[in-house]
Protein backbone atom coordinates (compact mmCIF):
# COMPACT_ATOMS: atom_id res chain seq x y z
CA UNK A 1 0.00 0.00 0.00
CA UNK A 2 1.34 3.75 -0.73
CA UNK A 3 1.67 5.91 1.98
CA UNK A 4 1.68 9.53 1.47
CA UNK A 5 4.59 11.26 2.09
CA UNK A 6 3.26 13.56 5.38
CA UNK A 7 1.57 10.26 6.60
CA UNK A 8 4.62 8.24 6.19
CA UNK A 9 6.85 10.84 8.13
CA UNK A 10 4.31 10.64 10.81
CA UNK A 11 4.45 6.41 11.21
CA UNK A 12 8.14 6.89 10.78
CA UNK A 13 8.23 9.43 14.10
CA UNK A 14 6.31 7.16 16.15
CA UNK A 15 8.07 4.38 15.18
CA UNK A 16 10.80 6.17 17.23
CA UNK A 17 8.96 7.92 19.66
CA UNK A 18 7.40 4.09 20.33
CA UNK A 19 10.98 2.57 20.29
CA UNK A 20 12.02 5.22 22.49
CA UNK A 21 9.53 4.78 25.06
CA UNK A 22 9.67 0.84 25.01
CA UNK A 23 13.16 0.66 25.58
CA UNK A 24 12.80 3.36 28.43
CA UNK A 25 10.24 0.81 29.87
CA UNK A 26 12.60 -2.57 28.80
CA UNK A 27 13.83 -2.79 32.99
CA UNK A 28 10.51 -1.56 34.51
CA UNK A 29 7.21 -3.19 34.55
CA UNK A 30 4.99 -0.59 33.06
CA UNK A 31 5.22 -1.69 29.31
CA UNK A 32 4.51 -5.12 27.88
CA UNK A 33 6.75 -6.29 25.16
CA UNK A 34 10.21 -5.36 24.76
CA UNK A 35 11.61 -2.20 22.71
CA UNK A 36 12.22 -4.64 19.63
CA UNK A 37 8.62 -4.59 19.13
CA UNK A 38 8.45 -0.49 18.72
CA UNK A 39 8.77 -0.04 15.35
CA UNK A 40 6.57 -2.55 14.48
CA UNK A 41 3.82 -1.60 17.09
CA UNK A 42 3.44 1.84 15.62
CA UNK A 43 2.90 0.98 11.85
CA UNK A 44 0.64 -2.20 12.80
CA UNK A 45 -3.02 -0.38 12.92
CA UNK A 46 -1.97 1.94 9.73
CA UNK A 47 -4.70 1.65 7.58
CA UNK A 48 -7.09 0.06 10.26
CA UNK A 49 -10.50 0.47 12.03
CA UNK A 50 -10.00 0.28 16.26
CA UNK A 51 -13.75 0.38 17.56
CA UNK A 52 -13.74 2.60 21.02
CA UNK A 53 -17.05 2.29 23.18
CA UNK A 54 -17.86 4.81 25.54
CA UNK A 55 -20.74 6.66 27.77
CA UNK A 56 -21.11 9.75 26.45
CA UNK A 57 -22.84 11.15 28.96
CA UNK A 58 -19.88 12.49 31.15
CA UNK A 59 -18.73 15.96 30.63
CA UNK A 60 -16.09 17.20 30.08
CA UNK A 61 -14.80 13.75 29.45
CA UNK A 62 -16.88 12.94 26.19
CA UNK A 63 -20.70 14.19 25.38
CA UNK A 64 -22.84 15.08 22.76
CA UNK A 65 -23.26 19.32 22.58
CA UNK A 66 -26.47 20.54 22.85
CA UNK A 67 -29.22 19.84 20.00
CA UNK A 68 -26.25 18.29 18.07
CA UNK A 69 -25.30 14.65 17.45
CA UNK A 70 -21.48 15.76 17.54
CA UNK A 71 -19.95 14.11 20.33
CA UNK A 72 -17.26 16.37 22.25
CA UNK A 73 -14.73 16.25 25.27
CA UNK A 74 -11.10 15.79 26.18
CA UNK A 75 -11.11 12.26 25.88
CA UNK A 76 -12.53 12.71 22.31
CA UNK A 77 -9.84 14.90 21.47
CA UNK A 78 -7.22 12.24 23.51
CA UNK A 79 -8.73 9.35 21.03
CA UNK A 80 -8.97 11.30 17.60
CA UNK A 81 -4.97 12.40 18.23
CA UNK A 82 -3.53 8.84 19.05
CA UNK A 83 -5.44 7.06 16.25
CA UNK A 84 -4.41 9.70 13.74
CA UNK A 85 -0.87 8.74 14.90
CA UNK A 86 -1.73 5.31 14.35
CA UNK A 87 -3.03 5.80 11.35
CA UNK A 88 -6.23 4.00 12.16
CA UNK A 89 -9.55 4.73 11.26
CA UNK A 90 -11.62 4.82 14.67
CA UNK A 91 -15.30 3.98 15.07
CA UNK A 92 -17.29 5.38 18.01
CA UNK A 93 -19.83 3.18 19.96
CA UNK A 94 -22.17 4.73 22.46
CA UNK A 95 -23.24 2.40 25.09
CA UNK A 96 -23.66 2.57 29.10
CA UNK A 97 -20.48 2.53 31.09
CA UNK A 98 -21.66 -0.61 32.89
CA UNK A 99 -21.22 -2.53 29.38
CA UNK A 100 -17.67 -0.89 28.65
CA UNK A 101 -15.56 -3.60 30.41
CA UNK A 102 -17.90 -6.46 29.65
CA UNK A 103 -17.67 -5.40 25.99
CA UNK A 104 -13.99 -5.10 25.79
CA UNK A 105 -13.54 -8.04 27.28
CA UNK A 106 -16.12 -10.11 25.16
CA UNK A 107 -14.31 -8.72 21.90
CA UNK A 108 -17.18 -6.11 20.88
CA UNK A 109 -15.27 -3.60 21.51
CA UNK A 110 -11.42 -3.46 20.95
CA UNK A 111 -11.14 -0.64 23.83
CA UNK A 112 -13.04 1.66 26.00
CA UNK A 113 -13.24 4.69 27.52
CA UNK A 114 -15.10 7.01 29.36
CA UNK A 115 -13.20 8.66 32.61
CA UNK A 116 -12.56 5.16 33.93
CA UNK A 117 -10.59 5.12 36.96
CA UNK A 118 -7.63 2.10 36.91
CA UNK A 119 -7.72 -0.23 40.41
CA UNK A 120 -6.41 -3.42 40.72
CA UNK A 121 -10.23 -5.10 40.58
CA UNK A 122 -10.56 -3.99 37.09
CA UNK A 123 -7.18 -4.78 36.20
CA UNK A 124 -8.28 -8.55 36.81
CA UNK A 125 -10.76 -8.08 33.91
CA UNK A 126 -8.86 -5.65 31.63
CA UNK A 127 -5.63 -3.65 31.20
CA UNK A 128 -5.48 -0.13 30.95
CA UNK A 129 -2.92 2.56 29.42
CA UNK A 130 -3.06 5.36 31.48
CA UNK A 131 -2.94 9.02 30.31
CA UNK A 132 -4.47 10.92 33.33
CA UNK A 133 -4.73 11.28 36.84
CA UNK A 134 -8.11 12.38 38.74
CA UNK A 135 -9.26 13.34 42.32
CA UNK A 136 -12.37 12.49 43.66
CA UNK A 137 -14.68 15.11 44.87
CA UNK A 138 -18.30 14.85 46.92
CA UNK A 139 -21.00 17.18 45.36
CA UNK A 140 -23.78 18.30 46.55
CA UNK A 141 -26.32 20.97 45.77
CA UNK A 142 -26.16 24.34 47.26
CA UNK A 143 -29.47 24.18 49.06
CA UNK A 144 -28.52 21.05 50.95
CA UNK A 145 -29.07 21.62 54.31
CA UNK A 146 -28.36 18.19 55.71
CA UNK A 147 -25.44 17.23 57.78
CA UNK A 148 -22.66 16.86 55.45
CA UNK A 149 -19.37 19.04 56.22
CA UNK A 150 -16.66 20.19 54.24
CA UNK A 151 -13.30 17.98 55.09
CA UNK A 152 -15.66 15.41 57.90
CA UNK A 153 -16.10 12.44 55.29
CA UNK A 154 -17.83 10.80 58.34
CA UNK A 155 -20.39 13.49 57.97
CA UNK A 156 -21.23 11.24 54.63
CA UNK A 157 -22.19 8.44 57.16
CA UNK A 158 -26.17 7.75 57.52
CA UNK A 159 -26.82 9.86 53.88
CA UNK A 160 -27.71 9.01 50.60
CA UNK A 161 -25.00 8.59 47.63
CA UNK A 162 -26.36 8.84 43.84
CA UNK A 163 -24.30 6.55 41.50
CA UNK A 164 -24.05 5.22 37.90
CA UNK A 165 -24.19 1.85 37.89
CA UNK A 166 -20.51 0.62 36.79
CA UNK A 167 -18.83 3.11 38.69
CA UNK A 168 -16.20 2.17 41.11
CA UNK A 169 -17.02 4.74 43.60
CA UNK A 170 -19.93 2.20 44.38
CA UNK A 171 -17.09 -0.23 45.86
CA UNK A 172 -15.18 2.65 47.56
CA UNK A 173 -17.97 3.75 49.51
CA UNK A 174 -18.48 -0.48 50.93
CA UNK A 175 -15.36 -0.94 51.03
CA UNK A 176 -13.27 2.18 52.34
CA UNK A 177 -16.00 4.77 54.00
CA UNK A 178 -19.29 2.46 55.48
CA UNK A 179 -16.72 0.27 57.37
CA UNK A 180 -15.03 3.77 58.78
CA UNK A 181 -18.79 4.62 59.44
CA UNK A 182 -19.52 1.14 61.50
CA UNK A 183 -16.05 2.02 63.30
CA UNK A 184 -17.01 5.39 64.37
CA UNK A 185 -20.73 3.96 65.41
CA UNK A 186 -22.50 5.62 62.62
CA UNK A 187 -25.22 4.33 59.73
CA UNK A 188 -23.54 3.06 55.97
CA UNK A 189 -23.97 5.06 53.49
CA UNK A 190 -26.83 4.34 51.36
CA UNK A 191 -26.64 3.94 47.30
CA UNK A 192 -28.73 4.10 44.79
CA UNK A 193 -27.67 3.15 41.45
CA UNK A 194 -28.76 4.86 38.24
CA UNK A 195 -28.38 3.94 34.56
CA UNK A 196 -26.14 7.16 33.71
CA UNK A 197 -25.23 10.21 34.45
CA UNK A 198 -28.25 12.40 34.30
CA UNK A 199 -30.36 10.31 35.97
CA UNK A 200 -27.88 10.51 39.12
CA UNK A 201 -27.47 14.40 38.65
CA UNK A 202 -31.64 14.31 38.56
CA UNK A 203 -32.01 12.31 41.48
CA UNK A 204 -29.28 14.99 43.03
CA UNK A 205 -31.42 17.93 42.12
CA UNK A 206 -34.59 16.45 42.76
CA UNK A 207 -33.56 15.11 46.40
CA UNK A 208 -34.06 12.13 45.88
CA UNK A 209 -30.08 11.10 47.34
CA UNK A 210 -28.35 13.13 49.28
CA UNK A 211 -24.80 14.04 47.52
CA UNK A 212 -22.62 12.23 44.79
CA UNK A 213 -18.90 11.49 44.03
CA UNK A 214 -17.32 12.55 41.06
CA UNK A 215 -13.92 12.91 39.54
CA UNK A 216 -12.12 16.19 40.18
CA UNK A 217 -12.64 17.62 36.17
CA UNK A 218 -16.26 16.44 35.60
CA UNK A 219 -17.23 18.05 38.87
CA UNK A 220 -15.74 21.62 38.12
CA UNK A 221 -17.42 20.92 34.83
CA UNK A 222 -20.73 20.30 36.22
CA UNK A 223 -19.90 23.64 38.18
CA UNK A 224 -19.94 25.59 35.20
CA UNK A 225 -22.72 24.24 33.52
CA UNK A 226 -25.27 22.68 35.26
CA UNK A 227 -28.77 24.83 35.53
CA UNK A 228 -28.65 23.84 39.58
CA UNK A 229 -25.54 25.33 41.29
CA UNK A 230 -23.59 22.84 43.35
CA UNK A 231 -21.11 22.66 45.58
CA UNK A 232 -17.79 20.16 45.14
CA UNK A 233 -15.80 18.85 47.71
CA UNK A 234 -12.65 16.51 47.70
CA UNK A 235 -13.12 13.65 49.77
CA UNK A 236 -10.04 12.63 51.96
CA UNK A 237 -11.06 8.69 52.17
CA UNK A 238 -10.73 8.07 48.79
CA UNK A 239 -6.77 8.50 47.26
CA UNK A 240 -5.88 10.24 43.50
CA UNK A 241 -6.24 7.69 40.77
CA UNK A 242 -5.71 6.80 37.49
CA UNK A 243 -8.17 6.89 34.53
CA UNK A 244 -7.10 4.71 31.51
CA UNK A 245 -8.06 3.38 28.15
CA UNK A 246 -9.26 -0.35 29.45
CA UNK A 247 -7.96 -3.46 26.16
CA UNK A 248 -8.55 -7.01 26.47
CA UNK A 249 -5.93 -8.41 28.31
CA UNK A 250 -4.46 -10.54 25.62
CA UNK A 251 -4.79 -7.74 23.27
CA UNK A 252 -1.31 -6.84 23.75
CA UNK A 253 -0.66 -5.45 20.37
CA UNK A 254 -3.12 -3.00 20.99
CA UNK A 255 -2.07 -1.88 24.36
CA UNK A 256 1.23 -0.92 22.93
CA UNK A 257 0.04 0.63 20.29
CA UNK A 258 -2.45 3.10 22.03
CA UNK A 259 0.82 3.38 24.19
CA UNK A 260 2.61 4.23 21.46
CA UNK A 261 0.61 6.78 19.78
CA UNK A 262 0.47 8.25 23.50
CA UNK A 263 3.81 8.97 24.11
CA UNK A 264 3.83 10.28 20.84
CA UNK A 265 1.32 13.31 21.26
CA UNK A 266 3.33 13.54 24.37
CA UNK A 267 6.36 14.11 23.18
CA UNK A 268 4.45 16.48 20.26
CA UNK A 269 3.02 18.69 22.71
CA UNK A 270 -0.40 17.55 21.61
CA UNK A 271 -1.21 16.33 24.70
CA UNK A 272 -0.46 19.23 26.87
CA UNK A 273 -2.22 21.16 24.06
CA UNK A 274 -5.53 19.46 24.39
CA UNK A 275 -5.68 19.28 28.73
CA UNK A 276 -5.15 22.95 28.47
CA UNK A 277 -8.43 23.53 26.26
CA UNK A 278 -10.28 21.52 28.66
CA UNK A 279 -8.15 23.24 31.95
CA UNK A 280 -6.91 20.04 32.89
CA UNK A 281 -3.48 20.60 32.43
CA UNK A 282 -3.09 20.11 36.67
CA UNK A 283 -3.87 16.48 36.21
CA UNK A 284 -1.39 15.65 33.27
CA UNK A 285 0.80 12.72 33.89
CA UNK A 286 4.50 12.78 33.42
CA UNK A 287 4.81 9.60 32.31
CA UNK A 288 2.00 7.40 30.38
CA UNK A 289 1.55 4.06 31.01
CA UNK A 290 0.43 0.41 31.39
CA UNK A 291 -1.91 -0.70 34.33
CA UNK A 292 -0.24 2.20 36.11
CA UNK A 293 -2.32 1.81 39.72
CA UNK A 294 -0.61 -1.53 40.34
CA UNK A 295 2.83 -0.99 38.71
CA UNK A 296 3.51 3.00 39.99
CA UNK A 297 0.99 3.31 42.63
CA UNK A 298 0.52 7.21 43.64
CA UNK A 299 1.83 7.48 47.22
Amino acid sequence: MHVPRTRAAALAALALTAAVALAGCASGSSTPGSSSSGAAVASSFDGKTITVATDANYPPCQYFEEGSDKMVGYEVDLWDAITKKLGATLKIENTQFASLIPGVQSGRYDFAMGCMSDSEEREQQVTFVNYIYDKTDVVTIQSYKGPIKKGDDLSLCGQTMGAQTGFDTIDKVKQILNPACKAAGKADVTIQEYPDAAGTFNALTSGRVDFMILGTSSAAYLNKTAPTKINYESIDSFPQKYLGMAVAKDNTKLQKALLAGLDAIVADGTYTKILEKWGLESLALDKPGINLATTRPIK
